[in-house]
């Protein structure tokens, strides 16, 4: 039965008893009533959902690990010490132990679980900690970090490494438990998921994968489909929830695929402003990534008093994993003014050197790495805490970076003859075994192309030198955008052999193939990475003066000969200077590309194009700017439009309840909860626990205090009727016969004029804030129409 008829109650007195009163049922609270045995065996359900989605969120967590640490053995140990934390805490509630004791004893599970994994030789029956288990645990801790020092990412799968992990994904499972369960604020555990992918993010090369950021994602939104489970919110409500997490999935592929600067997902490769190169996992693709920049920065100015300049020289590469090359970490020495360096490795005194003094200056590079001419003899004028490694002499900032950074380096350049390194023989030290490895599985063509380049070579310098000529047989060509388009621009065996097929690469696919083929022939090998001489800007006495650029980032190998140490060797065409002592005949240095215009001895500058000689056309850097211009366009409008997503779901649900009313097809309720949420998105408070009475006198007193002129006396007349109209159909339904239902198409209208004079009394920024940003769609408090009919 639909009931239209009027209802004298509404005109006799319904105004002025807003003010004060009780409800017919006295003001009781019906939220305060005690939970039934019901209501808490419900209570552990939700909880026992809430469980499970945070096990989703961990073993969604464990894919976006995973790169971290090579094979996956480990992510069974992360999973087993999410199941234990979770599966500890869970059990606590369902035995309706006090709640207090869930985050104690299911970290004490955590301990006993990690001391029966790592360290049982320490503890009573295997698994109960003693002071030597604590001892245990910080040896491994600080192994840990060591080894992660030497190896960087992906690390072995060492116990120091495993130990951490389990370590790290058990508290972030303790931590998640105590803030969704405990602490029931389920949302704030995002913050605990974004802080753990801080570290994938960071270290992965890359970034984040789509895939994992995904399952991350929806396993966050299943733990929120389980809180409003549990807190019994409204069906649209939760379809805001749902959209407004859809829309971020949507706006953080978008920018992490499509945004300039960045690779893949959260991880930014080109710097807009300088050089940040060696801080992520492969510096050979830090390298390509920075050859990429749309508009070369200058990052060092110097002057040198050396005849030829140098290669500046930042570290080496020399251990392969088949996957990123990277440069292992020696024994360091503190450096200061005073040091020197007298012992070059494999070098004897019969191989004469050239001393020379180098001044330079650092402006738009930030490296752990120090550029400087091989081999350092003494550096002075550094900021900071610097020290030298002693297996390859690379300079390594403890405290500091080669930001902004002026010293002084002087050299004893190794000048070797053709003769001393055929004459180096084969007797390599142990030291440099490990340069001879080659990962298994490689392509056969590696090896293959290897022979059958240096078939006629007799010793290991020959073979170097029929090495470097093959790649300047005139097939080879510099390529940028050869790789990235072919799909083979990274650091893996695979990616040398199909360059050797394309014959198109940069410095990295030349350097890692001569490296490869190398190290195939049984020469020690490694690669070594850094800036090529640059451009001659002038003289200063006797120096020379130059200044290098971000396009100057090179690589290039190193072999090692017994005797002379570890020489330079350079294949890319189109870069770089050939040395003289790697020429077939021992000539002087030549260009490793012809030169078009007039002979010069001195270092051209080179740039990275697909044709040797050639610029990129203004065309192409036209096209490449407007698509640049598009990505940024389109992430904008993406973003725009999520942004504005809350205020188009508003007016939606304000427009959906107020039609269903005029149509007969909503009641009072839906008309009171469209009021609350409009008070809501104004600046007003409207807690569920306060009355409809109550919550009526203060909407009445918001235009009743507020100036004359906001709103005028009109207003405040209609607004104070259209206010006691809701409130009395509101109790009449409540309370009223339950056989009857209660619609009045007049009841919108009402909303309407009740809304419009709070909006008087209120800001145009405040006005505008609940336009753009409704806080009702978040409170996710506020009574469903079904909820708030059960209370009468």
């Amino acid at each position: 039965m639909v009931d239209t008829t009027a209802r004298p109650t509404r005109a006799n007195g319904t105004a002025g008893a807003i003010g004060g009163g009780e409800s017919p049922r006295g003001g009781s609270s019906w939220d305060q009533r005690p939970a039934s045995g019901r209501t808490q065996a419900r209570a552990r359900v939700d909880d026992l959902r809430l469980s499970l989605s945070l096990l989703a969120v961990m073993a969604a967590l464990t894919v976006a690990l995973g790169g971290l640490i090579t094979g996956a053995a480990w992510w069974l140990e992360l999973l087993l010490a999410s199941v234990v934390v979770l599966g500890v805490s869970a059990g606590c509630r369902a035995t309706r132990l006090p709640r207090s004791l869930a985050p104690i004893l299911s970290m004490a599970a955590l301990v006993l679980l990690v001391t029966g994994l790592f360290a049982p030789q320490t503890a009573l029956f295997g698994f109960l900690p003693t002071p030597a288990t604590v001892a245990e645990f910080v040896r491994l801790s600080a192994k840990a970090q060591l080894s992660f020092y030497n190896q960087g990412v992906p690390a072995d799968p060492l116990p120091e490494f495993l130990f951490l992990m389990v370590v790290s994904g058990g508290v972030i499972a303790w931590t998640s438990d105590l803030v969704a369960i405990v602490l029931r604020r389920p949302a704030l555990v995002g913050v605990v998921v974004i802080a753990a992918l801080l570290a994938p993010a960071a270290l992965l090369d890359g970034g984040i994968s789509p895939f994992a950021l995904v399952l991350c994602l929806i396993a966050y939104l299943l733990l929120l489909r389980a809180d409003v489970r549990r807190t019994r919110r409204s069906g649209a409500e939760l379809g805001t929830s749902i959209a407004i997490a859809a829309g971020a999935i949507v706006v953080a592929l978008v920018i992490g695929t499509t945004a300039p600067g960045f690779q893949q997902v959260g991880r930014q490769a080109i710097p807009s402003a300088g050089v940040v190169f060696g801080q992520g996992v492969s510096a050979l693709i830090d390298l390509g990534a920075d050859l990429r920049r749309p508009v070369p920065v200058t990052v060092i100015d110097y002057s040198t008093t050396a005849s030829t300049p140098a290669y500046l020289r930042m570290t080496t590469l020399d251990t392969f994993s088949g996957e990123i090359w990277r440069h292992t970490r020696s024994k360091s020495t503190f450096f200061s003014s005073e040091t020197s360096i007298d012992d070059v490795p494999g070098l004897s005194k019969h191989v004469k050197t050239a001393k020379a003094t180098t001044t330079v200056q650092v402006h738009n590079l930030t490296s752990q790495w120090l550029p400087a001419p091989y081999p350092v003899q003494k550096v002075s004028g550094l900021n900071g805490s610097w020290g030298w490694e002693q297996n390859d002499l690379t300079i390594s900032g403890y405290t500091s970076t080669t930001d902004e950074q002026n010293y002084t380096v002087t050299t004893k350049t190794v000048q070797p003859t053709p003769q001393q390194l055929r004459d180096a023989g084969e007797n390599y030290p142990a030291s440099v075994d490990a340069d001879l490895l080659v990962p298994s599985g490689s392509p056969a063509i590696i090896r293959s192309t290897a022979l059958a380049v240096t078939a006629d070579a007799l010793t290991p310098y020959d073979k170097a030198v029929a090495l470097q000529a093959y790649f300047h047989d005139g097939e080879f060509r510099y390529s940028l955008n050869a790789p990235k388009d072919g799909g083979y621009d990274d650091d893996t065996p695979g990616t040398v052999a199909t360059f050797l097929k394309q014959k198109a690469g940069y410095c990295v696919h030349f350097a890692a193939a001569m490296t490869l083929m190398a190290r195939d022939l049984g020469i020690p090998a490694r690669i070594a990475v850094g800036y090529l001489p640059g451009n001659e800007t002038g003289t200063t006495g006797k120096a020379s003066d130059y200044e290098v650029s971000s396009d100057d980032l090179h690589a290039w190998p190193e072999l090692y000969f017994p005797g002379v140490g570890w020489t330079p060797f350079e294949p890319t065409v189109g870069r770089g200077t050939v040395p003289s002592y790697s020429t077939a005949q021992g000539a002087t240095p030549q260009p490793t590309d012809t030169p078009t215009g007039p002979s010069t001895t001195a270092p051209q500058k080179r740039f990275a194009t697909d044709a040797p000689g050639t610029t990129v056309s203004s065309a192409q850097a036209t096209t490449e700017a407007i698509s640049s211009s598009t990505s940024v366009a389109a992430v904008v409008l993406i973003i725009l439009g999520v942004l504005i997503t809350p205020a188009l779901l508003r007016r939606n649900l304000r427009r959906r309840r107020l039609t269903d009313v005029r149509d007969g097809a909503g009641n009072a309720s839906d008309a009171w909860a469209e009021l609350r949420a409009s008070a809501l998105d104004l600046g007003l408070a409207a807690p569920s626990t306060e009355t409809p009475r109550a919550f009526a006198d203060r909407l009445r007193r918001t235009w009743e205090d507020a100036p004359q002129a906001n709103p005028d006396a009109v207003q405040r007349q209609d607004a104070t009727a259209a206010l006691a109209e809701l409130l009395s159909a509101l109790e009449e339904e409540r309370f009223g016969s339950p056989d009857t239902v209660w619609a009045d198409p007049v009841l919108a209208d009402d909303v309407a004029t009740v809304v419009g004079a709070i909006a008087a009394t209120a800001g145009l920024a405040q006005r505008m804030r609940a336009t753009l940003v409704p806080i009702s769609l978040f409170e996710g408090r506020l009574r469903s129409p079904a909820t708030s009919r059960s209370d009468g």
